[in-house]
C-alpha cells in the first residue's frame, strides 16, 4: 500500500487530470441513471430549438454535473474543454480537420461577432464626442409620444367600496 501513498503536493497536481481522464472514459451511454436524467432533459424540451453547439454544451454540462455527483469529484466544464480541445485544434490528422470544419470553432466565431463591452471611460468619450450611435446596444428613444389616439377601455369600471 506504500506505493499508493501520495504527497499533498502531488495530489493537487495529479487529481484534476486523473479526474478528467476518469470523466472522459466514464460510460455515460450505458449508465442507466444518467440515461434516465437525459430522457428527462429531452422530455422537458431542454434541447428544442437550440443550435448543435448549444445542444452539445448542454449535454456536456449534464455529463459533468452527473459525473461530479456520482463520483464526488469536482471536474469543471473548462477542465474537460482544456483536455479535449487541444486534440481537436491540431490539424495534423483528418479527424481533427473534420471536427474543425463541423463546427468546433463556432463558439469562437460567435464571440467575435458580439460587440465588446465598453469601459466607462470609452462610453464617456463617445458621449462627449456625440458619437452615441457607436455605443453597442444603445437604443434611440424618440422625443415624441405616439401619434396614435389612445385606446378606449374595454373593462367595466370597478365599483367603489361604498357602492
Amino acid at each position: 500500500m506504500e506505493g499508493l501513498a501520495v504527497s499533498p503536493s502531488e495530489a493537487g497536481q495529479s487529481s484534476v487530470p486523473d479526474a478528467v481522464h476518469s470523466f472522459l472514459v466514464y460510460p455515460f451511454a450505458t449508465d442507466a441513471d444518467y440515461q434516465q436524467g437525459l430522457q428527462g432533459i429531452l422530455a422537458s424540451g431542454g434541447l428544442d430549438g437550440k443550435l448543435p453547439a448549444e445542444q452539445s454544451e448542454i449535454l456536456l454540462r449534464s455529463e459533468v454535473f452527473y459525473f461530479n455527483w456520482k463520483t464526488g469529484c469536482s471536474v469543471t466544464v473548462d477542465d474537460v474543454r482544456d483536455r479535449v480541445l487541444p486534440r481537436t485544434l491540431i490539424p495534423s490528422t483528418a479527424a481533427a480537420a473534420a471536427t474543425e470544419s463541423s463546427g468546433a470553432c463556432e463558439p469562437a466565431a460567435a464571440a467575435q461577432s458580439e460587440p465588446r463591452e465598453l469601459s466607462f471611460a470609452e462610453l464617456k468619450a463617445l458621449i462627449q464626442q456625440g458619437k452615441t450611435d457607436q455605443i453597442p446596444n444603445n437604443k434611440v428613444i424618440p422625443d415624441e409620444l405616439s401619434t396614435e389616439p389612445p385606446s378606449e377601455s374595454k373593462a367595466a369600471a370597478k365599483k367603489k367600496p361604498w357602492e
